[in-house]
């Protein structure tokens, strides 16, 4: 089964990178393992990359009104609205592999590990203490979603 892992977020907008420090960790860990990507958006270009993979795991920053800074939440494509963007040009995750699906006929599996952050305004390369802490416990779960996938 080749699964891509596709880190997503901004590196230097503080814990919206959050997902692209987790796509290095693992780049770094796994040196061996090819399919590992870092993206800005998680729009419609996803689906390029997606195509050929039999699953999908993305790391993302998300905001809930009540969540803990650092917790980890593992979520589907089902579990995400669809929300539209200030642009009619803007897709939403979700928005894109129904596309995909329309298109395509099949999506991948899309795993989603979905880290609670706490800024996503201030310029910094470096994640909050709490994201940070986050980042090794990602990378775990991460590792342990690819053994079960093989």
């Amino acid at each position: 089964m080749r699964t891509l892992i596709l880190g997503i977020g901004n590196p230097i907008l503080r814990d919206d990178g959050v997902g692209v420090h987790v796509a290095r960790r693992l780049q770094r860990e796994l040196n061996n393992y090819k399919d590992i990507r870092e993206e800005f958006t998680a729009g419609l270009d996803i689906l390029e990359l997606a195509k050929n993979y039999d699953k999908v795991v993305i790391i993302d920053a998300i905001k809930t009104r009540n969540g803990r800074v650092g917790s980890i939440y593992k979520l589907s494509l089902e579990d995400i609205p669809t929300i539209h963007g200030v642009s009619p040009h803007d897709v939403s995750l979700a928005q894109a592999f129904e596309v995909g699906r329309k298109i395509m006929g099949r999506i991948p599996e899309v795993i989603i590990y979905a880290i609670e952050v706490k800024d996503v305004t201030t310029f910094d390369e470096e994640c909050t203490d709490e994201v940070k802490r986050a980042i090794p416990r990602v990378v775990e779960l991460i590792k342990k979603e690819l053994n079960e996938s093989t």
